[in-house]
């Protein structure tokens, strides 16, 4: 049977952390003692001289992500929680993205050396001059839905034409658009970045969502399931995957087990965070709150609930881009004329060839 990574966890638990404190509770007797405290020693213990040797000795990755801290990525901040990227040798700073940090842009430009990408996004913005390889593909299901309210009178598909529809400005809007293009109803594209309060005011009638985050705040707003009207673009043909980690295939071939390291643990992150749901969520909300961000635990909860769904699929082994899901956005592309050249799916996705693992 064909696998991908191998998960499997360590035998023994580091002990680097159970020195370092031997070594501070020593340091904290020897200058508790005596009637007055001696002066900071400049010396390096030992033990902290280790660890920093250890720390300088690590790999270290900028791993950028697609949107601000939330569950959506819960599985790197477990990797990093519980030593899974230590334990392999590297040292992994987690970045926000957004509108201001596209990670993309971030690869291109060095400011990061792995980021997270729509699989669409990745194919749209393909430079043959500067190449970029899929690592894992983390969602595996389609999140994206129109929603909107049943008092707009829309029922079908088709009673979106002339309608109002709101669509994220950045890379998360790109696939919306082919596809209210593909439809051909004369339909109004309101750019909008991220706040549910167009629809909510009727200022449009639907808007794009993601099913782990915006779905879930327009419920919290107050409105009932039944009084929304949801398109999921999976049910036409639409079933495009979303979160992927991505690397330049300069870096990945010039670093090629620390890329597949990084992989690998950010995976088992991933595994360990979806059987450990309270303390993941915990995690999320700490990352959230310290770098000032809503920390609701409800809502984090809800996205880790269905980045599960994403994450883990009979079919396919946890992080395996299929054939199937590459050839549905290289086709969606291609048909718009914005892949010049087809893109191989082996060479994009080095992990797709079973013969080669």
């Amino acid at each position: 049977m064909y696998k991908l990574f191998d998960l499997s966890f360590p035998a023994k638990a580091s002990i680097r952390l159970g020195a370092l404190l031997s070594a501070m509770a020593l340091l904290m007797l020897a200058t508790g003692c005596g009637k007055k405290q001696a002066a900071p020693s400049t010396q390096i213990k030992p033990a902290l001289q280790a660890e920093t040797a250890d720390t300088e000795n690590l790999f270290r990755l900028r791993y950028r992500l697609k949107w601000l801290h939330q569950a959506q990525f819960a599985g790197a901040y477990m990797a990093r929680e519980k030593g899974f990227y230590r334990q392999r040798g590297l040292e992994v700073e987690l970045l926000s993205g957004g509108g201001d940090y596209p990670p993309y842009q971030s690869l291109m430009e060095g400011s990061a050396e792995i980021a997270n990408l729509n699989l669409i996004t990745a194919l749209n913005n393909y430079d043959p001059a500067r190449p970029i390889v899929n690592l894992a593909q983390i969602s595996q299901k389609n999140s994206t839905l129109l929603v909107g309210k049943k008092s707009s009178g829309i029922r079908t598909i088709e009673d979106l034409r002339g309608k109002k529809v709101g669509i994220w400005r950045d890379e998360g809007g790109i696939h919306t658009i082919y596809f209210l293009e593909m439809l051909d109803l004369d339909i109004q594209v309101i750019p909008f970045d991220w706040s549910v309060n167009l629809l909510l005011n009727d200022a449009i009638d639907m808007m794009s969502v993601m099913d782990y985050n915006e779905y879930h705040r327009i419920l919290m707003s107050g409105l009932d399931e039944d009084e929304l009207v949801v398109f999921d673009l999976a049910d036409y043909d639409y079933n495009l995957v979303d979160d992927g980690i991505y690397t330049k295939r300069s870096f990945y071939e010039a670093h090629r087990q620390q890329c597949d390291d990084f992989t690998e643990a950010t995976i088992q992150g991933w595994l360990y965070a979806l059987e450990h749901p309270e303390e993941t969520l915990n995690v999320v909300l700490r990352y959230q709150r310290e770098n000032y961000l809503p920390a609701n635990p409800e809502h984090q909860a809800w996205m880790l609930d269905h980045m599960k769904r994403r994450v883990l699929q009979d079919s396919h082994p946890p992080g395996f881009l299929a054939l199937e899901d590459f050839n549905l956005a290289h086709r969606i592309l291609e048909e718009r004329g914005l892949i010049p050249k087809a893109i191989d799916y082996n060479t994009f996705f080095p992990h797709g060839n079973p013969e080669k693992n």
